[in-house]
């Protein structure tokens, strides 16, 4: 545990330096975990709700991913512990810094940036703004229609979504 907690404060640590006014993806993932105890799933703390996640730390470290894997996993798991925590703002603050890194990492087509379009969808549908919703998985729809077909291509239930919300709006 305390090896995994060594990870965070290095990511932390990595995310500290100068501010600028748009925060950038390693300072985004600092503030989070430095807000991890301002909600709680399940009567627990984000951080260790977090951490319970990764229970064996062995094994998480021998088959460790690249550095830019770590750190898009752990935007993903931060992301869903704000939602479960019912910190949507601040989920919705995180999705647009993952939209911003997966364009810069990946290119404006990407799988990545498509799933953020997608998942940003879902959560603006999941507090009620079904027009952002729409416009957010419109966006998903219009790069996975330029991304080769595979079984993580999304196009078709992006459109199914889309007809879906548009019928009930």
């Amino acid at each position: 545990m305390k090896n995994y907690l060594l990870i965070i404060f290095a990511l932390l640590i990595v995310g500290c330096g100068t501010h600028r006014p748009e925060q950038t993806y390693d300072e985004m993932l600092n503030d989070v975990v430095l807000n991890f105890n301002v909600g709680t799933i399940g009567g627990d703390s984000i951080i260790n709700a977090f951490v319970k996640n990764y229970p064996n730390v062995d094994s998480l470290l021998r088959y460790m991913p690249p550095v830019d894997k770590i750190k898009e996993g752990m935007m993903e798991m931060l992301i869903s512990n704000c939602i479960d925590a019912g910190q949507f703002d601040n989920a919705q603050h995180l999705y647009d810094n993952m939209l911003k890194y997966a364009e810069q990492e990946y290119g404006k087509v990407s799988q990545m940036t498509a799933m953020v379009y997608f998942e940003k969808a879902h959560l603006y549908e999941q507090t009620g703004d079904l027009d952002n919703a729409i416009k957010m998985m419109q966006k998903s729809a219009a790069v996975f229609e330029r991304l080769p077909e595979s079984s993580v291509n999304r196009y078709k239930d992006a459109n199914e979504y889309l007809r879906m919300w548009m019928e009930t709006n």
